[in-house]
């Protein structure tokens, strides 16, 4: 009995020693906030100025470095409510202090429809095994059927991460 015992709080030290840092086999939930200054016309229609915005999406995990992730995102402070989505891979560098690198196809429905590459660059910080703390910086470009837009950004946010594929 007493070496089952102790086989077992050799086990569990062990295991609460190998803090794990990677993203391999993870799927996430990431949730920002952030502001943006951009300029966008179009036809008998503008959109230039600062817009805030709150972000949600998912992630997935390819291998330990690479995520696919899909977001969508609501700004405030223009004439009318903006929405967009974006969806790409974002591609980490490191153990539990994590620099970044996000490519994204952005589209933009409201208030002018525009369609273009986003490129941000960031850094990110594990809290714990399953939550990650980020900021980062931006750029996207998009052009439409009735305008053109142009956008830089900085963000900050948390991911959670839960290891089902693992």
């Amino acid at each position: 009995m007493s070496r089952a015992l102790l086989s077992i709080s050799v086990l569990c030290a062990s295991t609460a020693l190998a803090e794990r840092w990677d993203h391999r086999g993870s799927i996430g939930l990431l949730t920002g906030f952030g502001i943006e200054g951009r300029a966008a016309v179009g036809v008998g229609l503008s959109d230039t100025g600062v817009r805030l915005f709150p972000e949600l999406g998912g992630t997935f995990a390819l291998s330990g470095t690479w995520n696919i992730k899909a977001a969508g995102r609501l700004s405030f402070l223009g004439t009318v409510v903006g929405l967009s989505f974006l969806g790409g891979v974002r591609s980490t560098y490191g153990d539990r202090f994590k620099t970044f690198f996000d490519l994204d196809l952005n589209v933009h429905v409201l208030p002018i429809v525009t369609i273009g590459p986003r490129v941000a660059f960031g850094v990110q910080y594990e809290l714990l095994e399953v939550i990650g703390a980020f900021a980062c910086a931006g750029v996207q470009f998009g052009v439409g059927p009735a305008g053109a837009r142009i956008g830089f950004e900085v963000m900050v946010g948390l991911q959670f991460r839960s290891y089902l594929f693992e």
